[in-house]
């Protein structure tokens, strides 16, 4: 039998916080979105979006403007189609965002070692391709599962699973998955699907957030990993 270290993995990469940062960027266009469609700002901060998907963290900002939730579904659709539209330019013209070079120093270990990878991000799909895009990063990824298929971050890698057979003609296991965040939410989903995850602490109360929530490996720095020590 083949050993479990030497099969070939399915690594999955979160976006914000993981590969890049978006700075204020993508919650400040949703924000301005929001109050421009509704008449409100629901001011969101880190902690309403943080490890959520872009339809969550919308139905978040329109409790907190206190939409009645019977309008979510409707409101939900107007301002993420609205989101959408105004990104692109914003984002591409904006300062702020940058990659994080560890994460560039990780994928290009994983890839060296002909491993598989993929993205899962709570972004809507035009939103992950306009951020990756700008880092010409977009290329690097063959397929990607994000917030158009559900809402629901650990209902991800069964969808991940799938769409590499897709792509990859090759059937990874559960265990064979291995998601890469910055948040509990990324370890959880792991952990609900029999996933190992690598969690990067970007800030410093993600370190036990993400223990409690069953990271198998939680650093400091994505350049720290040391993929044969984390496979065997």
């Amino acid at each position: 039998m083949e050993r479990d270290f030497l099969r070939k993995k399915l690594f999955l990469f979160d976006i914000d916080g993981t590969l890049l940062s978006p700075g204020p960027v993508s919650r400040r266009t949703l924000d301005r979105v929001i109050a421009d469609l509704l008449g409100q700002s629901p001011d969101l901060q880190y902690e309403d979006v943080a490890g959520s998907t872009d339809p969550i963290i919308v139905q978040r900002a329109l409790r907190k403007i206190g939409v009645d939730s019977g309008e979510f579904n409707e409101w939900t659709s107007k301002v993420i189609t609205e989101y959408l539209k105004r990104l692109p330019a914003v984002f591409d013209e904006a300062d702020e965002p940058f990659v994080y070079d560890d994460a560039l120093i990780l994928l290009a270990s994983i890839l060296e070692q002909d491993n598989a990878v993929g993205v899962m991000s709570g972004n809507m799909q035009a939103a992950a391709e306009i951020k990756l895009a700008k880092f010409d990063l977009l290329q690097k990824f063959p397929f990607g599962i994000y917030a158009d298929e559900t809402d629901d971050r650990s209902a991800m890698p069964i969808i991940a699973r799938e769409r590499a057979w897709d792509v990859y003609h090759e059937a990874f296991r559960l265990a064979d998955m291995i998601i890469i965040g910055d948040t509990d939410a990324d370890a959880k989903a792991a952990a609900d699907n029999g996933c190992k995850s690598i969690i990067v602490s970007r800030r410093k109360e993600t370190w036990l957030k993400a223990e409690a929530a069953g990271a198998s490996l939680v650093v400091s720095s994505l350049a720290d990993v040391d993929l044969e020590s984390f496979l065997s």
